[in-house]
């Protein structure tokens, strides 16, 4: 894992169940407070996942939660295609 990934991973797994947003974690593991591009995080955070062995389409790990940030998962979350099979 590179130091990046490490950082990322880090700033998420100490806040487990927050909610982290982008600006938050351009600040800490960039050290930026501009967008050096939109998809910096997005592609890091794809590397983590991979690495993690985490599906990059249904994360169970790391979630986006849109709109928002991102948040280390401290149990599955439970999806809604799942919900609607269950009931």
């Amino acid at each position: 894992m590179s130091n990046k990934e490490f950082d990322l991973l880090h700033a998420l797994i100490s806040r487990p169940g927050e909610i982290v947003t982008r600006e938050e974690l351009m600040r800490d593991v960039w050290q930026t407070t501009f967008w050096t591009s939109a998809k910096t995080i997005d592609v890091h955070l794809g590397w983590v996942r991979k690495k993690l062995g985490d599906d990059t389409r249904r994360p169970t790990l790391i979630t986006t939660i849109r709109g928002r940030g991102l948040r280390f998962e401290t149990r599955p979350p439970v999806y809604a295609e799942a919900q609607t099979a269950t009931s």
